[in-house]
Parts: structure tokens; sequence; C-alpha cells
């Protein structure tokens, strides 16, 4: 018989629960990353936002394939998708 650590102990998983909560009290509940103090405050007295857009290449990729298999009726509702990136060269 066999006995194995675990991977995680009991300390590990409570500082992993007490950082999950830290962020969900502190950090805006839209993802975005910012303080909640920050995104919440009062538009005329809180910080400025600037919003850029950035396109990620590899999920465009991503995208383009899902819809050329969508133009041509392709069931894949069993598939899975990956990205893999070919280094140019």
């Amino acid at each position: 018989m066999t006995t194995r650590e675990p991977e995680w102990t009991e300390q590990d998983r409570a500082e992993q629960l007490a950082l999950a909560d830290y962020r969900q009290s502190l950090l805006c509940p839209c993802g975005c990353g910012y303080l909640a103090a920050d995104t919440t405050s009062r538009w005329e007295t809180g910080p400025e936002f600037d919003a850029t857009h950035t396109t990620c290449r590899a999920r465009a990729a991503l995208v383009e394939a899902q819809k050329a298999d969508a133009d041509r009726k392709k069931d894949n509702s069993a598939g899975f998708w990956a990205i893999s990136m070919q280094e140019k060269g």
C-alpha cells in the first residue's frame, strides 16, 4: 500500500480560501481587477479610467475557425478547441 502526501495541506486550502475572500471583498465584482472603492466611487471625486481595445490574436484565430465550422454546418458538439502558437522563422 502506497501512502501519498496530499497536494494541498489544510493550511494551503485555508490560505487559498482567505485569498479568494480578500479579492472578492476588495476588487470590483465585474472582474476588471481594480479596487471596488475606486470603480464604484462618485463620478465627481473618483479616479478617471481610460479604456483601450486590444485584440488577442490567439482568440481571434479560434473565433475564425469556429465561425468557419459553423458556416459549413459541421457538427462539432463533441469536439473541443485548442490554440497553438506558431513561431515565425
